[in-house]
């Protein structure tokens, strides 16, 4: 009977060594896999305290949107502030719009300053369809400045009107 507890004893200790074992390792395995997210973390942390991370993102930033904006004109030339009443209003409002057109060409700039009463006589004709909704909208605004870049582009001969860059729309 002592030959069977002994060895029932013994069975149970080698039974038991091999799972201390697997233990020590799943122990060993989760200690490691702490170590590497602690030294992670800082890391990461580090990163983002010396700014590396923004510098990273903002120059990701950049490369995309320098990529989708356009090019920006050479040359920009003032219209003079246009004043007319708005349409379908029912109480007296007046529309003030002061705007920029860029281009690229030298020569367009005497073009526009010799054409500019036709130039101001098409865009009082696209203003004095312009509601009250579309200037409040940015949708609308988007759709006027490119229908004054249209009309003002059918107009001239020596050049093309790149864009339009409004200095203030103002409903009084």
């Amino acid at each position: 009977m002592a030959k069977e507890t002994d060895k029932k004893s013994q069975e149970i200790q080698e039974q038991g060594k091999p799972r201390f074992r697997s233990n020590l390792k799943v122990v060993l395995i989760l200690v490691i896999l702490l170590v590497l997210v602690f030294l992670l973390s800082s890391v990461v942390f580090v990163a983002f305290r010396i700014g590396l991370v923004d510098r990273v993102l903002n120059s990701t930033v950049s490369d995309a949107a320098s990529q989708t904006t356009v090019e920006e004109p050479a040359y920009t030339y003032e219209v003079p502030e246009i004043v007319v009443n708005l349409s379908n209003s029912d109480s007296r409002r007046f529309l003030s719009v002061k705007f920029y057109v860029g281009y690229d060409e030298s020569k367009l700039a005497e073009e526009l300053e010799r054409r500019m009463p036709e130039i101001r006589d098409v865009v009082l004709e696209i203003l004095w369809d312009v509601s009250l909704e579309d200037i409040y909208s940015p949708e609308g605004k988007e759709h006027l400045r490119e229908e004054i870049k249209k009309a003002i582009n059918d107009l001239i001969n020596s050049g093309e009107i790149k864009g339009v860059y409004f200095w203030h729309i103002m409903v009084q």
